[in-house]
């Protein structure tokens, strides 16, 4: 079972059909895939202001975590 990191999302600037691009609080963006975030039928691209979880995976592999 996977661990997850919750990151709090300023805009989803973009989505493809296997990615979202982020962009945090920070104005740091982060491409994340969608088999990497827990619910990503939830989400689609210009969301603003939501908390998307993210494995602690890819997570340590951005520099998230």
């Amino acid at each position: 079972m996977s661990r997850y990191v919750h990151l709090n999302v300023e805009k989803i600037e973009h989505e493809t059909a296997t990615a979202f691009l982020l962009r945090l609080e920070d104005d740091s963006e982060y491409w994340i895939p969608k088999s990497q975030i827990a619910d990503p039928d939830d989400y689609e691209e210009g969301d603003e202001n939501c908390t998307v979880s993210v494995t602690e995976w890819i997570a340590a592999q951005k520099g998230l975590s």
